[in-house]
């Protein structure tokens, strides 16, 4: 497992130099020739990308590839990548299926192009170039993939290597003058590559595509309107404050659209090459309205990218109603979002109005089921749960518990054994009663006589095992605090009055660099450990790399947003 990590960590931050344009502040001042260039190429890749696409993903800046090389290298591990390699070969001695095995070889094919890489000037020489442009979209729902090239020459006899390698075979075709290679020779729906005009073209279309639709798929018929005259793609990225270094977005009205009533000749070439059915949504048409006015689609994008901190962004739009749904769940936990420590994770959910939501939804649907038979699914999934989350130990806990906050100042080995000090905040709009809940799965704790603003107080039970780190609690008017190997009471009230995230978050974690660093050696310490010594070296090189990753789920005002943070040493 850890082979296919390491090799799909190192061509994954490749493909984040190639596939996101990124700036930055500090970037070499470039001429207004250098500047305009990314601008006109900008233009080149979205002008093939319909208006009316149901999907896309594209790029409209780039940084300058002495940086996007560096950032290449500060962030991949350095390991024995031949070996990973070898583990792979051998691997691919089992594999039976002749697709996964094709994707296995093709895999280990392209590792080895990057196993001599060490310079810029190495990528250039595969025809690669580090902050390429971009642009993934459908023509209809059939996908195309567009990539910048630094060299069509050098890519080409990179492509023959790799192929050769993997022992694929493509065969050439040509039309409109364009010629391309058919990667796949069996099934109705082929994969075809085409090298035009300094980029990489890949598709997947019908065995028969007419030449009318290859001309679209290899651009040499542009659509009528592109998100570039339309803007689109300016305007998601403002909408959302997206930089321009990458962002997409998934229409399901469209999507949904295109799959009922095909209006796209590739959608209509794909359906028919695959046999499959149209999807008869006649009678569905105002269930499929009802579900895409309240989720019209789905959006990602990056808020932020340059040489020491990324953020990427991946929103499911909603309607206003249910924005204002979700933030009223949401619940203030002290010190949720924050980043002390060496690792947290926490979760601000108001039970009581989480289950009151669900009922009123489950209800909604009741009253007015979803009609046709595609969708009789949905009827009876809002029922079970609104069964399950409406259950004894949720009734009862619900109402005293709004969120928590699980965070590790220290992990350590003692006597053979993994141990560490950190701090749980349980968060509740009645303490009191959450301490008397809790006193019914441990009794010692509702007989330490906390009181808010109290001083902490040892929790001693048997429950707890005999070389557990000392136990500590502390209440406020909001919270319980419970120490693991902290007894000072300042440092457990400062935890419970810690600040409150403005984020409207749902879920939060964090994890730095200094957690790799004490896992690694908690498991070189574990006798007989399943991790080999490679394994823990790569963890040791993660600490280096990372200073800290931040995770979130939050309310945003366009709907849910699911987020990646990354910050380097």
């Amino acid at each position: 497992m850890k082979a296919k990590l390491s090799i799909a960590i190192s061509l994954a931050l490749f493909s984040a130099g190639v596939l996101s344009g990124c700036g930055d502040d500090n970037a070499p001042i470039e001429t207004d020739a250098q500047q305009e260039a990314p601008k006109n190429l900008s233009a080149i890749m979205l002008k093939y990308i319909p208006a009316d696409s149901p999907y896309f993903v594209a790029t409209r800046e780039a940084m300058s590839e002495q940086d996007a090389f560096a950032l290449y290298q500060r962030m991949q591990p350095k390991g024995n990548l031949e070996a990973d390699l070898d583990e792979l070969r051998d691997m691919l001695h089992e594999i039976d299926d002749d697709v996964l095995h094709s994707l296995m070889s093709l895999l280990i094919a392209m590792g080895e192009e990057f196993v001599d890489v060490e310079t810029l000037d190495d990528i250039h020489a595969l025809g690669f170039k580090m902050s390429s442009q971009v642009a993934l979209y459908g023509l209809g729902i059939l996908p195309v993939l567009r990539m910048e090239l630094q060299d069509e020459d050098a890519f080409r006899e990179t492509l023959q290597r790799i192929l050769t390698n993997a022992d694929i075979n493509p065969s050439t075709a040509t039309t409109d003058g364009k010629e391309y290679s058919v990667l796949t020779q069996d099934g109705p729906i082929k994969a075809i590559m085409a090298i035009i005009d300094k980029q990489l073209l890949i598709s997947m279309v019908p065995e028969n595509a007419s030449d009318d639709l290859l001309s679209k798929v290899l651009g040499n018929t542009l659509p009528d309107s592109n998100i570039g005259d339309t803007g689109a793609l300016v305007e998601l990225e403002q909408r959302h404050g997206f930089t321009p270094y990458g962002a997409g977005q998934i229409h399901f009205s469209r999507l949904l659209s295109e799959l009922s009533t095909p209006t796209h000749s590739g959608t209509q070439a794909l359906l028919d090459a695959a046999d499959a059915e149209r999807l008869d949504l006649s009678t569905c048409q105002a269930d499929i309205d009802r579900i895409t006015s309240r989720f019209p689609s789905l959006v990602m994008g990056m808020r932020e990218y340059n040489l020491d901190h990324m953020e990427m962004n991946l929103i499911l739009e909603t309607d206003e109603a249910i924005v204002s749904d979700l933030r009223a769940m949401t619940a203030q936990v002290p010190g949720l979002g924050s980043t002390d420590g060496m690792a947290s994770f926490g979760l601000g959910l108001n039970l009581p109005v989480l289950m009151q939501t669900v009922q009123k939804y489950a209800q909604e649907v009741r009253q007015n089921p979803f009609s046709c038979d595609e969708f009789q699914e949905l009827n009876s999934t809002w029922n079970e749960i609104n069964m399950a989350i409406n259950n004894p130990v949720a009734m009862m806990i619900g109402p005293s518990l709004s969120g928590f906050r699980a965070r590790f100042n220290s992990l350590t080995m003692k006597d053979g054994e993994p141990t560490g000090t950190g701090l749980l905040t349980l968060a509740s709009q009645n303490p009191l009663a959450l301490l008397s809940t809790a006193s019914a799965f441990a009794p010692d704790l509702g007989a330490l006589g906390l009181e808010p603003g109290g001083e902490a107080k040892r929790i001693e039970s048997m429950m707890l095992p005999p070389d557990s780190p000392e136990l500590y609690a502390a209440m406020s008017e909001s919270a319980i605090s419970l120490g693991v190997g902290i007894s000072d009471s300042e440092a457990l009230q400062a935890e419970l009055q810690a600040p409150v995230s403005e984020r409207n978050l749902l879920l939060h974690g964090h994890l730095t660099g200094e957690f790799y660093h004490s896992l690694a050696d908690i498991v070189e310490q574990i006798p007989e450990s399943d991790m080999s010594e490679s394994d823990i070296d790569l963890l040791r090189q993660y600490s280096d790399i990372y200073k800290n990753m931040e995770y979130w789920f939050r309310v945003d005002d366009a709907g849910v947003e699911m987020s990646f943070s990354l910050e380097l040493k």
